[in-house]
């Protein structure tokens, strides 16, 4: 009985496994890709917990299908570990069509320190309506982040403070992440007072942003809140400065930025302390605490002394995303954000996208195909077209030699069987023989051979008055009208064998060119991303590699019926040329100059029937 009940729990056990695994978040999303979050050494490096963090998730054709969501990106979500709760996010940019990059910005509500973890993109959901949610994805305590996505909102704070930068801004196109604001050290960007703005004395404060100097050892005023806080670049090394009755205070200087690529800078005000981040590590401090202000915020400079003159030079370079908390922010988010934003992020690692089926499964092919470009399909399609006509090609001509082998055979039997009895040029046996069917020219190329050759001797005997006696240079000339057919029926044979040949060679060439240019999208989206892992690369380049096997599908059965059909049309050929000397033999030994006349021959004409 015990037994009983363990095979019963078992066999239970075992047919709910395929629910388990057809966990999906919600029936009307048809796809998802599982994303891993690495926090420990050989993710991202995140030592300490960050708390509530926005996440830069980076989509390109290498890790989702775009063409399965729709174009305005309306039906992407992303959902926690549990597959259940939705998370808050929004979209910096997103181009499903030309560039098919996004850029999301995922709330995460506790990002842990040296941890994995997981959350799912869904997407494919025609119905759907926009979900993303800008100010929902900050907290209250986020009271200015500027993405710089676009020239039409550029300047606009995507918290719900609504912090927004007054123009003229300056973007450039090619940033850290999308776009980003160019500073050309002539004007800072100035955003106006506000209460979320106010600065009270010992305020604590959280600024970070993404900085690519124009030059090495450059300087410059990053950002600023004056009369509170200033961060800046002096000779290349960062600093913060606050202002304290006893004169400005200085953070203490850490190693210079590396050369003149970007850099996340950070400063975090607290507990009578300030202190400077770059890349995530600490650089330097100073204790001190913030004095009380209410002059807004001025980016890339700061504003002028009491006498209008410029206090310290501006920033000349790129910014990018600047984000202003009234919160000493955890060091893990100052980590999570410098090793997950920038061009070697390690946080995330996308899993293959899975589609949602009757069993829960997923269609590996299915997922290949999704993955196509525009270009491979492209190629795919030709080579669908090379297929039909290689096919047709080999059918069709298959069917033909062999009908004409088999015809030939007939023939020959016929021909040997009753022409050697009766003189050649007499048409009597000859109809007779087309009217019973071996010696029809219908199927039979020796048949037709036959009958040029005996149209050219009864010309040359009708020619003779009479005497069934050929010249030898009529033996000739028959003989070249025999070779001129056996020729044309030998371009009969091959006739659209080059359809063939362009399969063969042409296939794999055509494959290759749609694998190399799928390839070389596929890394040109991972760099325009930022993403580089081999989640987010292989399936853009296994999908590339199907057009590499579209070719070799045309091509090796092109290659094998072209094989098969030159064996056997050389064999055709064969029978013609040896048909034609032993009918010029034939008509040599009977009707040259010197051989007996066909009437003193003692056979007659018969009219038997062929069986």
């Amino acid at each position: 009985m015990n037994r009983l009940r363990v095979m019963l729990a078992t066999v239970l056990l075992l047919l709910s496994l395929p629910a388990m695994a057809a966990s999906w978040w919600d029936g009307k999303w048809n796809y998802r890709a599982k994303v891993d979050l690495n926090t420990t050494s050989a993710g991202a490096g995140v030592s300490e917990p960050g708390g509530r963090t926005q996440v830069l998730v980076r989509l390109h054709s290498g890790n989702f299908n775009f063409a399965d969501a729709k174009e305005d990106g309306s039906d992407v979500r992303f959902i926690a570990a549990d597959d259940r709760t939705p998370l808050k996010y929004h979209f910096e940019k997103y181009d499903g069509l030309v560039d098919q990059v996004a850029l999301a910005w995922v709330d995460l509500p506790d990002l842990q320190a040296n941890a994995s973890a997981s959350i799912f993109v869904y997407f494919g959901n025609p119905e759907a309506t926009p979900g993303a949610d800008a100010k929902g994805s900050y907290d209250a305590d986020s009271v200015a982040v500027y993405h710089f996505a676009d020239q039409g909102t550029a300047g606009n704070d995507q918290t719900a403070y609504a912090n927004n930068a007054q123009p003229p801004l300056t973007l450039a196109q090619a940033a850290l992440i999308g776009s980003g604001l160019q500073m050309n050290g002539q004007m800072p960007l100035n955003v106006p007072a506000s209460s979320s703005l106010n600065i009270t004395a010992a305020q604590a404060l959280t600024v970070s942003a993404w900085v690519k100097p124009a030059a090495a050892n450059a300087s410059g005023v990053i950002v600023s809140l004056p009369g509170a806080l200033t961060l800046l670049l002096d000779a290349g090394v960062l600093y913060a400065e606050v202002p304290s009755a006893a004169g400005v205070l200085r953070s203490s200087a850490g190693a210079p930025l590396k050369g003149d690529g970007w850099a996340h800078v950070a400063v975090r005000a607290g507990d009578n302390k300030v202190t400077v981040y770059l890349n995530g590590a600490s650089v330097g401090e100073v204790a001190a605490a913030l004095p009380a202000a209410n002059a807004g915020l001025t980016i890339g400079g700061e504003k002028a002394a009491a006498d209008g003159s410029a206090v310290r030079a501006n920033f000349i370079g790129l910014i990018d995303e600047l984000q202003v908390s009234k919160i000493a922010r955890p060091v893990g988010l100052i980590q999570a954000a410098a090793h997950s934003q920038g061009l070697d992020a390690r946080l995330l690692t996308f899993q293959p996208v899975e589609q949602r089926s009757g069993d829960g499964g997923h269609n590996y092919f299915g997922i290949l195909f999704s993955a196509l470009t525009v270009d491979a399909w492209i190629v795919i399609v030709i080579l669908g077209f090379m297929a039909v006509i290689s096919w047709w090609v080999m059918i069709g001509k298959g069917v033909f030699v062999n009908t004409t082998a088999k015809a030939n055979e007939r023939f020959l039997q016929a021909f040997r069987k009753y022409a050697g009895e009766y003189p050649l040029h007499d048409t009597a046996w000859v109809k007779g023989a087309q009217d019973n069917g071996p010696l029809n020219g219908e199927k039979s190329n020796l048949a037709r051979l036959l009958d040029v050759g005996l149209d050219e001797l009864r010309n040359r005997v009708a020619a003779g008055g009479g005497r069934s006696v050929v010249r030898t240079q009529s033996i000739a000339a028959i003989r070249s009208a025999l070779d001129a057919a056996a020729v044309r029926e030998g371009q009969r044979l091959n006739k659209m064998m080059v359809l063939l040949t362009i399969a063969i060679s042409g296939g794999p060439f055509l494959g290759l060119l749609g694998t190399v240019v799928g390839v070389m999208i596929t890394f040109a989206a991972v760099a325009a991303a930022g993403d580089v892992n081999i989640n987010a690369i292989a399936p853009g380049i296994a999908a590339a590699l199907l057009a590499t096997v579209a070719g070799l599908a045309v091509a090796i059965p092109a290659l094998f019926g072209y094989n098969y059909l030159l064996s056997r049309t050389e064999a055709i050929g064969a029978d013609m040329q040896v048909f034609v000397d032993e009918l010029e033999k034939r008509i040599a030994e009977d009707y040259a100059g010197d051989a007996p006349l066909p009437s003193q021959l003692t056979r007659s004409v018969s009219t038997e029937t062929l069986p």
